[in-house]
């Protein structure tokens, strides 16, 4: 065997145990990758932090979770995982091409309604699309689905980056936060709040005012509101 050979047989050898059957992105997540891919990386990351937050053998609720892009994370470890959103092409989607033995899809206008008692309910790039006149009813829906030690797990992007937005994205933002306001709208919620800051991939404690987007995680729901 010539020595160049060598590391293509070596590929050869074990490269089988590494492809799998092809498969495809579904409706806004392919929109995404055409139109701004490094955005992708960025919901992965908010996703992967979610699931290391809530931790393995746990039920997930995600409310408005498009087709399904961020299920695939948060339902590697869970006993099970929901996906809500009202948009019929997506979910229609996600069914068709995600659903699994630990995974399944509704379609609904989530606001006020109840799907059960999870140890977590996430919902990313969604309360910016509520309008203010309706989030209370938003944050009221994550507690009442929750377990008393649930966690509660949201995103959205910091209000000052608004004027940094394309004029098609920031005509959708009605809602936008800065930290101090998303802390205080979920501790009328939640006994305990704390708010995360994102920069890119990165996920930290730092300067709020400076942070492109916000998670905030949120445990221990109030019982009398």
């Amino acid at each position: 065997m010539n020595q160049k050979d060598a590391e293509y047989e070596l590929w050869k050898k074990y490269s089988t145990f590494q492809k799998a059957r092809l498969c495809s992105l579904g409706p806004h997540t392919s929109y995404q990758l055409c139109d701004t891919p490094r955005h992708i990386l960025f919901s992965l990351s908010r996703y992967k932090f979610a699931a290391k937050m809530i931790g393995e053998k746990k039920k997930v609720l995600e409310l408005g979770c498009g087709d399904g892009l961020g299920s695939i994370i948060l339902s590697e470890f869970t006993d099970s995982f929901t996906g809500v959103d009202f948009d019929e092409e997506l979910i229609s989607w996600a069914k068709e091409n995600l659903s699994c033995k630990n995974r399944n899809y509704i379609l609904a206008n989530f606001m006020g309604k109840k799907f059960g008692e999870f140890d977590g309910v996430v919902s990313f790039d969604v309360v910016e699309h509520i309008y203010p006149a309706n989030e209370d009813i938003f944050f009221k829906t994550l507690a009442d689905n929750l377990l008393h030690n649930g966690i509660a797990i949201i995103g959205t992007p910091n209000e000052d980056t608004k004027r940094f937005s394309q004029k098609k994205v920031s005509d959708a933002h009605v809602n936008l936060y800065n930290a101090e306001r998303l802390k205080s709208s979920m501790e009328r919620y939640f006994n305990n709040v704390f708010v995360f800051s994102m920069n890119d991939e990165m996920i930290h404690t730092g300067y709020w005012p400076m942070a492109h987007y916000y998670i905030a995680l949120a445990c221990y729901k109030k019982e009398d509101v």
